[in-house]
């Protein structure tokens, strides 16, 4: 009895384990096809957060990054280390919100304590002048949502094929 009682252990962790990496897989090329079809702030608003934020992981991993999620830095686990150099922390808001000076504070402490001197901070919405002037004194990169935009844009593989031909065709 004990023996099939561990037999039936065994399979159900092989089975939970082959769905745990089916689901992952599937999630993955989600995120995939949700990158590919960004065209607007509007679509990328829209998305629940975690979409968002596996989507801004994937187009920074698409230019070449090495992208972790932490729980070191960040709120609501909106952080990840990028490149093993630098924070990065993504707040979806709407597009006319402007990131406060605090915000930046926050990741400055958090980059501080941790030993990192880079940053970046990831938005929708805008900055204030006072948040660009402070972030731009401790190393902080601000990505507003145009520029966000632009960056998802850029790694679409779809459209870097039509470039790469119209390129080679001149």
């Amino acid at each position: 009895m004990l023996f099939i009682w561990i037999f039936l252990m065994i399979i159900a962790a092989i089975f939970y384990y082959i769905f745990s990496i089916l689901a992952l897989i599937l999630y993955r090329i989600k995120i995939r096809n949700l990158l590919e079809n960004v065209d607007s702030r509007r679509f990328l608003l829209y998305m629940n957060t975690r979409d968002f934020q596996n989507i801004i992981a994937e187009a920074l991993r698409r230019k070449g990054h090495k992208v972790e999620f932490t729980d070191k830095c960040g709120d609501e686990g909106n952080g990840f280390l990028l490149d093993d150099t630098h924070f990065v922390v993504v707040w979806k808001h709407a597009h006319n919100w402007q990131v406060e000076v605090e915000e930046a504070m926050k990741l400055a402490r958090c980059m501080h304590v941790n030993s990192i001197f880079r940053g970046m901070l990831i938005t929708l919405g805008d900055y204030k002048r006072s948040t660009r002037v402070y972030c731009h004194k401790n190393v902080i990169t601000c990505i507003n949502g145009e520029q966000l935009l632009d960056m998802c844009k850029e790694v679409q593989t779809g459209k870097r094929t039509a470039i790469n031909a119209l390129k080679s065709a001149e």
